[in-house]
């Protein structure tokens, strides 16, 4: 399997969190191993700022507000999974507001987006419990606390 995420960093401010490509890499192989199928390709997950996550989520989902994840699932003729985009200033307030580091936070959000390219969803409690086992599992692999036991919720 060739490698499963590239990273772009467009914000400044990221490239102060220490380990995040591989935490976020470390995160993904993990649940890869527990999925039971996985989209072709290398999806590509774009550490930016609220103001670009706002007009992306202005653009493609009609709500003019940033958000701290969005993920854009690329058409299967493309090759590849799709895009993700991590809202710095949005996930710095949820990772301060629940008490933990940022690096876990974007590692969490990173693999959520993830999972959405490779079409898990959280529309139904029967989906939420599916997905949310799934990241809590692999956030657990590499040290990274339940995400699910703190305010923060998606």
């Amino acid at each position: 399997m060739s490698d499963p995420v590239e990273f772009v960093t467009d914000h400044e401010p990221w490239n102060a969190v220490d380990g995040l490509e591989a935490t976020c890499r470390a995160a993904i192989v993990k649940a890869i191993a527990r999925m039971e199928s996985v989209r072709e390709g290398t999806a590509v997950i774009l550490f930016t700022c609220d103001g670009t996550v706002r007009a992306l989520n202005a653009q493609y989902r009609s709500k003019d507000r940033p958000t701290n994840v969005l993920a854009f699932p690329a058409p299967e003729s493309e090759g590849y999974p799709g895009d993700i985009a991590l809202a710095y200033e949005t996930c710095l307030e949820e990772a301060e507001a629940a008490g933990i580091a940022l690096l876990d936070r974007a590692a969490h959000l990173a693999l959520h987006g993830f999972l959405h390219l490779n079409g898990y969803t959280h529309e139904d409690e029967d989906d939420a419990a599916a997905m949310e086992a799934l990241e809590t599992e692999a956030l657990s692999e590499i040290g990274i606390a339940d995400p699910y036991l703190s305010p923060v919720r998606e």
